[in-house]
């Protein structure tokens, strides 16, 4: 009897280990098989590096049946049901700007042309609400992430039904409102990947559907539990976040300590969860954060060794189960689609033609991804929007709807920064925007440097024409600033000039890169010198105002103002300058003005000064200016930027008057058409006709570190009239007139602005320039 028990019991097992196991799976259909799933974890940057177990993940020939992610994890996860492979997963991360990802900027080269002079050049950001200056929430909506999101999940419009994607996937978010946990299975994939990384303390909360949302890690960081639900038998998990509470003493910051409470919930959890894992994957991250997406291909890395690490362990749930599954992947190009319609949402200052004029598409139209993507950033470039965001829905037949979705800033904002210089000194920067205060589609811009050398500035824009493709702009400057006389780099006197400016155009506001300028304008200067070594003794104040008309075209596609890696900027500006009036008042009690020539001074009488005034008073003219700038990167970190300016006053006088001549040396440029040049100080020299040949080489060791260096060869000459040019102006560019300047400076992207202190020398005189400046200025560039 305990003989035929024993069998029955042997018997009995055998059946029961042949039912359960898996060994004879090769033997049954793929549906009776075991299914496999897998759960990536939240954990920001290092997120990254569930790239590496999915690669080792098919080397081994496991492709999952189910994959449920949060935050981070529901990221790469969704990217991956969708039929990404892990290399093409890796390209997208390398290939992507997470410093802009991770903030609520765009690059200087997708801001409108009419508003890159003010954007990413203030340190604070304030908005007025009914007259009063409030405070910002801090938070990021995460424009630039979203762009992304929509760009890579393109392949998955069509399916709204998350188990109809090649695997079928979940993703993990929480509501605001209960703090309960939300299960998404089903919508517009971004949306539901952009609400899973809704990281608290960080990115602002996502409207999903009306219902506010922030990230899943705050109630189930690791969603084992999910994954079963779907009916896998078999769990693969990878944690890239902590297991349990850190010890406050390590939290590094209090958003650090407002996101451990946060999690809390989800702490509580965590445990079951990875006890209820088969094959769990804890990777070294080796100190890296949930911001370190610098260090991306760190985390890459150390993502690719916990996958080896895991390798054998694949192979052999591969060929337990009989599996061996290829994943090709889906490339990187995708089909364009049929938009048949477009609708806007929440927008209020800015009108539907103004958004579908920078938009660019038309009901009809077959578009790309790179036509919405470029289009979505040619809104946001206006500048004044927290965000701009779209979806697209399939409608009947092969074509889809495409909703832009916009939520406006405050109609008012002001923005602040603070600078110094050596040789403007210090000050405090002010800019007051307001939109469609002085009529619909306009912006009004006030500008003031409260500085000892003051500077404020009206700026007004408005978008004209039936598709809003150009805009009218009225511009007053006031300069009141001292300005440094040179003499072979050694300061001489100090120069004080009071100019006024104004101006209006029109300028065509359709591309991000270029514009097309027709305008007018009138200046009026007023310059004296402090120690009477620039201009004679006997004079209090010298006066030259005149009229203008300009056009222009100008193209900037830097990706950034002031630390420019890629990209190209380029002027051509003609003037039409006519009606000058120029003056001169005495100081009191001087009958007689002493000018210097020959061997001792001359005199000229009070009563004939007229006469000299009509010698200095040129006619009408025109100017000519030219300058192109290219940036060449032969890494991430080495560029090299060949440029060249060139300036000529046209005219026919002979000798005598005094122009309106160009800005030239330092590293600063005050005004767009001023030119930088080694080895001379800013408005050094102040010539009416010029060339500047240079090659500048820029290495960036570490991050936030720019070491510039670079040579230019500059020629000028003074007025040359027409007639004469052609044989004389070469000859005076390389006569004892040019010389050849080098220098370096080194800048550190602080969050003040650039901090930078450069030193150069020129072949003339040998004397060393120094200039040290820190912030954001009224200057056009800092750098």
């Amino acid at each position: 009897m305990k003989f035929e028990k024993n069998r029955l019991l042997f018997i009995f097992f055998i059946l029961s280990f042949w039912m359960l196991s898996p060994v004879f799976g090769q033997n049954i259909s793929n549906k009776d098989k075991p299914k496999i799933g897998l759960v990536l974890s939240g954990g920001g940057a290092k997120g990254m590096a569930h790239v590496g177990i999915l690669r080792y993940m098919e080397k081994a020939g496991i492709r999952p049946d189910y994959i449920v992610g949060t935050s981070m994890g529901s990221v790469i996860g969704g990217l991956y049901a969708i039929g990404y492979s892990a290399d093409e997963l890796e390209a997208i991360v390398r290939s992507s700007d997470w410093e802009l990802i991770v903030s609520n900027r765009v690059g200087f080269n997708d801001v409108s042309f009419e508003e890159k002079e003010y954007y990413n050049r203030y340190l604070i950001e304030l908005p007025v609400i009914d007259k009063k200056i409030t405070f910002p929430s801090g938070l990021i909506e995460g424009q630039k992430l979203s762009e992304t999101l929509h760009y890579y999940t393109w392949p998955a419009n069509e399916i709204h039904d998350f188990d109809k994607l090649p695997i079928p996937f979940r993703c993990i978010t929480t509501d605001v409102r209960n703090g309960e946990g939300i299960v998404i299975k089903s919508g517009y994939l971004h949306d539901a990947l952009r609400s899973s990384i809704a990281i608290p303390t960080f990115f602002t909360p996502f409207d999903m559907d009306s219902t506010l949302v922030v990230d899943g890690g705050v109630v189930n960081n690791f969603p084992v539990d999910v994954v079963r639900e779907m009916g896998a038998d078999i769990v693969i998990g990878v944690n890239v976040s902590d297991e349990d509470f850190v010890d406050p003493k390590e939290l590094g910051s209090f958003s650090a300590i407002l996101m451990q409470i946060a999690m809390s919930k989800s702490y509580s959890k965590l445990k079951e969860n990875i006890a209820n894992t088969d094959i769990y994957i804890k990777p070294d991250l080796k100190g890296n954060s949930t911001g370190s997406f610098s260090n991306y291909a760190e985390i890459l890395y150390l993502g690719d060794l916990a996958g080896q690490q895991h390798y054998e362990e694949f192979k052999a749930l591969a060929e337990r189960i009989g599996m061996n599954r290829q994943t090709e992947g889906i490339g990187l190009d995708v089909e364009p689609i049929l938009v048949k319609e477009i609708e806007i949402t929440g927008n209020v200052l800015f009108t539907d033609r103004l958004i579908q004029s920078k938009l660019d598409i038309q009901s009809g139209d077959v578009v790309s991804r790179n036509q919405v993507r470029d289009g979505i950033s040619r809104v946001f470039g206006i500048n004044g929007f927290h965000k701009v965001d779209y979806s697209i829905s399939p409608i009947e037949g092969q074509a889809f709807k495409l909703q832009i979705r916009v939520k406006e800033k405050p109609k008012s904002l002001l923005f602040a920064s603070v600078h110094y210089d050596n040789r403007f000194s210090a000050g405090i920067l002010l800019n007051l925007t307001m939109r469609d205060v002085i009529g619909k589609s306009s912006r009004t811009v006030l500008v003031g440097d409260i500085s000892q050398n003051p500077k404020f500035r009206f700026d007004y824009y408005k978008y004209i024409g039936g598709q809003k493709r150009y805009a009218l702009n009225f511009r007053g400057d006031y300069i009141n600033q001292e300005i440094p006389v040179y003499d072979k780099g050694e300061q001489i006197d100090l120069q004080r000039t009071v100019e006024r400016r104004v101006a209006a155009n029109i300028l065509s506001t359709q591309s991000l890169k270029e514009t097309y300028i027709l305008g007018t304008f009138y200046e009026f200067n007023k310059v004296n010198s402090r120690f009477n070594i620039e201009f004679p003794e006997g004079i209090e104040n010298a006066f030259t105002n005149f009229f203008g008309l300009r056009t222009a075209y100008s193209r900037n596609t830097l990706n950034d103002r002031n630390y420019p890696t890629k990209g190209t900027e380029s002027i051509v500006d003609f003037r039409y300058i006519f009606g000058n009036n120029y003056d001169l008042k005495l100081k009191d009690g001087i009958d007689t003005l002493f000018l210097e020539g020959g061997d001792e001074p001359f005199g000229i009488p009070k009563e004939d000064l007229p006469g000299l005034i009509d010698i200095l008073t040129p006619n009408a003219y025109f100017s000519a200016f030219f300058k192109i700038k290219k940036f060449f990167p032969l890494s991430n970190k080495f560029q090299v930027m060949p440029n060249f300016a060139g300036g000529l006053t046209l005219s026919n006088e002979v000798e005598g008057p005094i122009f309106d001549n160009f800005v030239l040396g330092g590293i600063q440029r005050v005004r767009i058409n001023d030119t930088k040049v080694w080895g001379l100080n800013y408005r050094e020299y102040f010539k009416p006709n010029f060339a500047k040949f240079g090659v500048d080489f820029q290495f960036i060791p570490l991050q936030n570190i720019y070491i510039r260096t670079g040579i230019n060869a500059l020629g000028v000459s003074d007025h040359i009239p027409l007639k004469n040019m052609g044989n004389e102006l070469l000859d005076e560019f390389f006569s004892d007139n040019g010389i050849v300047g080098y220098g370096i400076d080194i800048t550190y992207k602080s969050i003040l602005g650039p901090i930078i202190l450069g030193v150069g020398r020129n072949s003339a005189d040998k004397n060393m320039r120094v200039h040290f400046g820190i912030g954001f200025s009224f200057n056009y560039s800092d750098r």
